[in-house]
């Protein structure tokens, strides 16, 4: 499981409006097509692939141990 996280910055009346977003992804290919695709965006602020440690809601990556 790999969550896409990432941060849309938008103009708002008082100064910049910062939103959060994120997705998940059962596969690292799927995760980095659409990180692909936001990093192009112009509103994406910040962008980050992240891998499922641990987790009551995902699968977590298994452990080399």
């Amino acid at each position: 499981m790999f969550l896409v996280v990432w941060t849309e910055k938008h103009e708002g009346a008082k100064g910049p409006v910062y939103e959060d977003h994120w997705i998940a992804h059962e596969s690292y290919v799927e995760a980095t097509d659409d990180y692909d695709r936001l990093v192009k965006l112009e509103e994406t602020y910040t962008a980050s692939i992240c891998g499922v440690i641990e987790s009551t809601e995902y699968e977590g990556l298994e452990s080399d141990d």
